[in-house]
Order: structure tokens, then sequence, then C-alpha cells
């Protein structure tokens, strides 16, 4: 039995019928129909349903900031200083409702089939855009470091209060354990430092050495050491916006009924229908509006050409190719205008194989004036003798045999065949021992 909600979990499910997974689809594009709104929010009802997840969570009400877009969050975070952020603002919530709905659902399901849901129920191109927040974030990294130093008592004080509860019901097994938290309690609430001090050393040292009393300080260590800085902050907020889709749980609840906090998840349907992007801090919940223009492609991949794909109403703006995120420099230019010289310093893999699929392998071989050395298989290696470097440039194309995708990398001039230049890039290993061709 549950002891929170007391519910008793039946045998976890372990398969879908053929019905349920026909169902699948239509709760993906349920909650893609209601995230990729682009109506104005109504404040009045996002305030009601921020203050009711809240509550739900066991949260104090919090003070509610609407921004106009993700990036806005630089004026709250640039014109005060950390200490007066954290009085402000609270701790990032380690937590919240979709964590805590997944954490129970998850005790239901059987291990192999929860994992793929989590692979085929969630719609990426939402975790996309729910994941604004976390660039929005990485552009304040200096402060954030600072915010880091200031918020480590408040995220240490969210995991002990997580686990507070468990431990109190675990102490209560040992003899005497009733009375050391009593004493406990009154201890750290009344009589200060000097005899919680005293006692840690007669009572609590020697529970250290019990193995439920170790788990529980590992459990502790463990999410500080998971967040580890400034960047695991970062990471560990973008995973807390979208830790199980909304899609997967709806799926669970309403489809395989399983059995759940019916407050906390009425609560968090409220809160993903009336707000844009939610960031939630102890003190503060920061309730972006939603974009006022999207644009997709037939796959339902954000894409526009020499536009933004994601406009917000204060100008921030995101470039987007078939899914891929565009920097300025790309995005501001139509395909059409795109340099093939570009390809030679650009370092992502991932953008060098847009700037290949928008400018065209035609017009690249025109304007590098490639010449193909060698050819192997699907393989074809290029010298590019114009003066864009300091010597010539030596390219090994490979055109996808699935996707019909053209890749393009560069290898040193030293090569004279495209097998030589395959064994480069792959440290050595000759293309012949492979087992399975890429």
């Amino acid at each position: 039995m549950n002891p929170k909600y007391g519910i008793i979990w039946q045998t976890k499910i372990e398969s879908l019928t053929e019905e349920q997974r026909i169902l699948m689809p239509t709760y993906r594009d349920k909650w893609y129909q209601i995230m990729m709104s682009t109506t104005p929010i109504d404040r009045q009802k996002a305030t009601v349903a921020v203050e009711t997840a809240y509550a739900a969570m066991g949260k104090r009400k919090p003070e509610i900031l609407f921004l106009s877009s993700p990036d806005a969050i630089q004026e709250i975070v640039g014109s005060r200083s950390p200490q007066r952020l954290v009085q402000m603002l609270g701790a990032p919530l380690l937590t919240n409702l979709q964590i805590q709905l997944s954490e129970q659902l998850e005790n239901q399901i059987e291990n192999r089939l929860w994992l793929k849901l989590e692979e085929d129920l969630p719609n990426e191109q939402l975790l996309r855009l729910m994941f604004i927040w976390q660039d929005a974030l990485v552009k304040h990294g200096e402060l954030l470091g600072e915010l880091w130093e200031q918020w480590q008592n408040g995220i240490f004080n969210q995991i002990v209060e997580q686990h507070h509860s468990h431990l109190r019901q675990q102490l209560v097994q040992f003899p005497g354990g009733e009375n050391f938290i009593q004493m406990g309690d009154f201890i750290w609430q009344q009589l200060g430092e000097p005899l919680s001090q005293q006692l840690d050393v007669n009572l609590w040292q020697p529970l250290t050495s019990q193995p439920l009393v170790q788990e529980w300080d590992r459990q502790i260590k463990r999410p500080l050491q998971q967040i580890g800085g400034v960047m695991g902050l970062v990471s560990n907020i973008g995973r807390n916006l979208m830790t199980s889709s909304i899609e997967m749980i709806d799926f669970c609840i309403s489809v395989l009924k399983c059995n759940h906090d019916k407050e906390k998840w009425q609560a968090l349907q409220s809160l993903v229908k009336e707000c844009g992007f939610v960031l939630q801090l102890e003190n503060t919940c920061l309730v972006c509006e939603r974009p006022i223009k999207l644009f997709q492609d037939e796959q339902n991949r954000f894409h526009a050409e020499g536009r933004p794909a994601i406009k917000f109403i204060d100008g921030y703006r995101i470039y987007s190719y078939h899914g891929v995120r565009l920097p300025d420099k790309y995005g501001l230019l139509h395909p059409n205008r795109w340099q093939a010289k570009w390809l030679l310093s650009e370092e992502n893999a991932e953008l060098r194989r847009v700037l290949i699929q928008g400018i065209g392998y035609s017009r690249i071989c025109q304007e590098l004036q490639a010449v193909e050395l060698d050819s192997w298989r699907e393989y074809h290696l290029l010298r590019i003798d114009n003066d864009v470097d300091v010597e010539p440039i030596y390219l090994l194309k490979m055109t996808c045999p699935s996707t019909n995708y053209i890749h393009a990398t560069r290898v040193p001039p030293n090569v004279s065949t495209a097998k030589e230049a395959i064994t480069w890039i792959n440290w050595g290993v000759d293309p012949e021992e492979f087992v399975v061709e890429t």
C-alpha cells in the first residue's frame, strides 16, 4: 500500500493492447495542439493555475512574474545582485507536478514498457519548444555561477525535505527511534546548535551505522552530486520542464487507468493549458507569454527560410531549418544566399549537414571548384583548389543510403583515396573491416 495515498498497487502493467497502441497518437496530437497555441495567455487564469499548482505541491503561494519571452529573464537577473535575486526568487524547485505524478505512475508500469512509452509518446518539437528556457538561462551563465553559491542552501533544504518523512518512518523501526525523533525536533526548533551538537555525537553518529540511515544520507548527496555546478543546475531545470511529457502522463491515466493523485493531475492540466513557459522557483514563478508566430514544415518540425521559425511579442526569435536550430548568421538569410565556403569553417556536423542540404551539392562543387579524386561505394574524395584556405582542401562526401542526406567532412591533404579518408575519420579502422555499413 502506498502510505501517502492509501492505494494498493495491482500487478504492474507489462504491455499494451492493440487498442491502446492505436490511441497513442491521439494523446500526442491533443497536447501538441494545446501547447503549440499562439493565443496570448489570460493572465488571470494563468495566475489561478500557478497558485493551484503550488498548492497541490504543498508549496506556499508564489509571486508571479509575467515575461514577454524567455529571453526577457535578463530583465530580472541583470538588474539585481545574486543575494537580492535569491531573496526574491528562492531556489529552483527540484520537483514539480510532472515529476511527482511520473513517480507515482512509474511504480505501476513495468520498467521496459515505461522506457518504451518515454521513447514513443513525447513530441520532439514540444521538447525543443520547452527547452528554450534552458537556452535563455545559459546566456547568463556567469550570473548563474554566483546564484549557484547562494542557491545551495535552498536546494539542500529541498532535498532534505523530500526525504525527511521517509527517514522518520524508518527511524521508528529502531529501538528508541520515536524518542530520538521527538528529541531531535525539540532540539533543532528550540534549543539551538550547541546542545544539538552534543546529541549529534551521542545519538546521531551511532545511528549513521544503520543501513537505512546510510541510504537516506546517500539519497541527499546524490542529487547534489548530479547537479554539481552551474551547468548541472541549468540542465536540472531543463529536465524538470519536461521530465515525463504530459502526453505520457495523460495516456497512463486515461488509457492505462493508472492510480494517481487527482488533485495534482487536475492542477498540472490547468498549468499547461493556461500558461506558456513556466519556470517554478520557491518564492516566484516565472510565466512566459506564448510565441506569436510558429512556422513548421510538412513533418511538423520548426522550419522557416530567411525568417524566424519561432517569434515572441518582444522580438525574441529562433531560427530553425527542418527542426535544426540555426545561429542568426544563417537563419537571417534565405538558403539561396548561403555560401558554400561556410562549410569549411563550420565545426558543428549537424549544421554542416543543414548547409549542404540548403545550398545543394551542385552549387557547392561549383562555388568551391571541387574536383573528384576517388570514390568507394557511397563515398567520394574531393579536392578544392581555390584560395579559401592556406592549403588545398580535401573533403570526404558521403550520401546516406537511407535518407539521401549528403555529409561532407574535411580530411587531411595527404590522403589519396576515399578509403584512406574513411580510415582516417574512423581512427585507423579500415572500412573493409566494418561489420555493418553506416
